[in-house]
């Protein structure tokens, strides 16, 4: 027997003994039973609408945990962490037990359950007609990206995709982290806790579908490895946090660019201020575009609030334009002087289209819509520390916490996707980067909860 022979045979057996049972024998008992139940339907109908159904299911299982913070958030609570243990780990376990067949399907449907809402932008600028297009589209682009990753159904290509999958960022778009699935367990969310869970969600498979008894020992062993400690005990806030008034505004995204409504803004604005100093808060965090306008055109708002900030630090955002150059920008007013951060990384079709120029040359209106990309992050120096400014699209992004910041102030405007689950996914991906990095995130919002982020 030749060498390249003995290779291929030792790689086979490795490959089936690390083989993962998947749902396929379930789901030809399912099948059967389905097409009893729909008998009246042309064969290919039932097949079709069968493909449908259980991919769309298996689909939503895993992408469960947004689904499960959304519905704690709108009785304003947390996700409890026993119950996102319990969503986060189910999610992982389907992702190991996809049968390859079913792997395009399953990447198309998780494409819809995580981003169906990312062209309800579009509704503002009268293009409704593109917000299923854009949805299609996106799921269609995930599809692809599952059928290569889980081209097998074995350890150790399951893994790699799980964790390579962060780093697959199709038109620049990261928000399809799966890791960020435990960010509200008691699981860790760094590479090795995942290789921790994962291995012992394998044992467990093996130890019910081979019937191997003693492997639940195993995998027990494996998920208290994968646990992380620090989640048993309560991250105590710095000092400074109850001298910070984090704004959670109510404006609809209709009405926050209607020039006629333009003067109930400033004054909302305002009374926010006002309330923060009469309570005796420090600084006064705004949301993104809090200020839907050029501010620094406007003398009187821009020289009221640097009159304010000799009571209290304001934070808040706007437009400012440079030359020919569009920015959203943070400003910071403190002591009667400001300073202004430009965001750096732009939201995928919300503040740049990720086309070629040859095709944008062909639609006049992305000129309109487009922003400039600022210089790089800024920092706020207040209460003694150096705080990570980011805006909105930005506090999701990996790169903004390569240097690992203590602390960050992130500000949104979440009205364009209102009402949809993009602040519940927006939140866990929060709550992932604040564990992974360490950092203690303030984040104000317009249409969803403010809320102060801890590790």
């Amino acid at each position: 027997m030749s060498l390249s022979t003995r290779t291929k045979d030792m790689l086979h057996t490795l490959r089936s003994r690390l083989e993962i049972p998947s749902f396929q024998a379930y789901l030809d008992v399912l099948w059967v039973r389905f097409s009893h139940l729909v008998g009246f339907l042309p064969p290919k109908i039932q097949s079709l609408l069968f493909y449908l159904l259980s991919n769309a299911f298996l689909a939503f299982m895993f992408a469960l945990p947004i689904y499960g913070i959304w519905a704690f958030e709108s009785y304003h609570l947390d996700m409890p962490y026993f119950l996102g243990s319990i969503l986060g780990a189910l999610s992982f376990y389907i992702y190991l037990r996809i049968p390859k067949t079913r792997r395009f399907g399953f990447g198309f449907f998780v494409g819809i359950w995580w981003f169906w809402w990312v062209g309800l932008s579009f509704r503002f600028i009268d293009l409704s007609f593109l917000v299923p297009i854009i949805a299609l589209a996106i799921a269609l682009v995930y599809g692809v990206i599952f059928w290569i990753l889980l081209f097998c159904e074995c350890l150790p290509v399951r893994l790699i995709g799980l964790l390579i999958m962060p780093f697959i960022t199709p038109f620049g778009f990261d928000w399809l982290v799966p890791q960020a699935l435990l960010s509200y367990s008691y699981f860790g969310v760094d590479s090795l806790h995942i290789c921790f869970l994962i291995l012992a969600l394998y044992a467990l498979i093996l130890a019910h579908t081979k019937k191997i008894l003693p492997i639940l020992a195993l995998s027990s062993m494996l998920a208290i490895a994968a646990l992380d400690f620090q989640t048993f005990s309560t991250k105590a806030l710095p000092t400074f946090a109850k001298d910070i008034e984090l704004s959670a505004t109510q404006v609809p995204q209709n009405l926050k660019w209607d020039t006629q409504n333009i003067s109930n803004t400033i004054a909302y604005n305002f009374a926010l201020i006002q309330n923060a100093i009469a309570e005796k808060k420090s600084l006064i965090i705004l949301p993104e575009t809090a200020f839907p306008f050029l501010l620094q055109d406007s003398t009187y708002i821009f020289e009221s609030l640097k009159q304010y900030s000799l009571e209290i630090a304001i934070i808040t955002g706007s437009i400012h334009i440079q030359g020919d150059k569009t920015y959203n920008s943070t400003f910071v007013f403190d002591n009667g002087s400001y300073q202004r951060i430009d965001k750096k990384i732009l939201a995928p079709f919300g503040e740049y289209i990720p086309l070629p120029q040859f095709i944008k040359n062909h639609f006049a209106f992305i000129a309109n819509m487009e922003f400039s990309h600022g210089t790089d992050f800024g920092y706020i120096d207040i209460f003694g520390e150096k705080i990570k400014n980011a805006i909105c699209y930005e506090a999701t992004s990996r790169s903004l916490y390569a240097d690992y910041p203590e602390f960050v102030i992130a500000t949104s405007n979440n009205a364009w996707f209102a009402p949809s689950i993009q602040p519940s996914l927006q939140k866990m991906l929060l709550k992932y980067y604040a564990r992974l990095y360490q950092s203690t995130i303030f984040h104000s919002a317009n249409m969803s909860e403010s809320a102060i982020i801890t590790p």
